[in-house]
């Protein structure tokens, strides 16, 4: 069960983004940040939204391969969106995305995205994973 405790989610994501700024560096990806400065602390389990936003940023990379674009997003109500020009996600993909052990990568267990998915519900927040028609995908999280 989540530990929550107030955390400013600015902080929390300036943390991640520097956290996996080498990752992104090695395949020449830009990772950026966009804050709304008018966010209030957010009542959630640090340690476990560490390896969420993580994990989806590491996701995200790993779509893109190499020379794209990251940004990690917040937005009032307590948002917080990764938005990635990689590979995209086809509709019959996104159905499947948080069953257990399916994976789109060659070696992938199929365990990411479940994790986040039970650290999300635990949390009660509404998330969603989807490429738009502008090309982007984009892994929303929204605070209750």
């Amino acid at each position: 069960e989540p530990n929550l405790a107030p955390v400013n989610l600015n902080d929390l994501v300036f943390s991640c983004k520097r956290f996996m700024e080498g990752m992104c560096t090695d395949r020449n990806i830009a990772i950026t940040l966009d804050i709304d400065e008018e966010l209030g602390d957010v009542n959630l389990d640090i340690a476990l939204f560490e390896q969420v936003l993580v994990n989806i940023i590491k996701n995200a990379a790993e779509s893109i391969e190499a020379d794209g674009e990251i940004i990690v997003r917040t937005l009032a109500p307590a948002t917080v969106e990764v938005i990635d020009n990689g590979q995209g996600i086809s509709k019959e993909t996104e159905a499947k995305l948080f069953s257990p052990f399916f994976s789109t990568k060659p070696n992938g267990q199929g365990i990411g995205l479940i994790f986040i998915r039970e650290v999300l519900m635990r949390h009660g927040c509404t998330f969603s994973l989807r490429t738009y028609a502008d090309g982007l995908t984009r892994f929303r999280i929204t605070f209750p």
